[in-house]
């Protein structure tokens, strides 16, 4: 794991509403929890379960400048064996409002197949 610097500011849970810019999914939305941790870790969590009943959930990591973040986590997806079958590959980054209550972000994702090609690539 890289070092981070972090502002706790931002530490904490936040719902957010993903909304597809580009890509397959363009004009989707999608509600998220992302929670950052002290210490420059993030967890996600969608709302919306996978076929399996899996949660998707993502990790990986954060930092912070002023009011500046940037971010970056992975989530895996399994068969209903437990299989991983889909890695996605989600980086952003963003603000914090001077309120610290609201934040803004925008990003993108890679989609790969367990073997490792690329099925899609979507911005939000």
């Amino acid at each position: 794991m890289t070092s981070a610097t972090t502002d706790n500011a931002l530490a904490g849970a936040w719902r957010a509403q993903l909304i597809f810019t580009e890509g397959p999914r363009n004009g989707e939305q999608e509600p998220v929890f992302l929670t950052f941790l002290p210490g420059g870790v993030i967890v996600h969590a969608d709302e919306i379960p996978a076929e399996n009943d899996q949660l998707p959930r993502g990790i990986g990591e954060w930092t912070m400048a002023g009011d500046r973040f940037s971010y970056w986590f992975n989530v895996v997806l399994n068969d209903p064996a437990g299989r991983p079958t889909i890695v996605v590959y989600v980086h952003g980054s963003g603000s914090l409002a001077a309120d610290r209550q609201t934040l803004t972000a925008s990003g993108g994702s890679e989609i790969y197949a367990s073997a490792g090609e690329l099925l899609a690539t979507n911005r939000a």
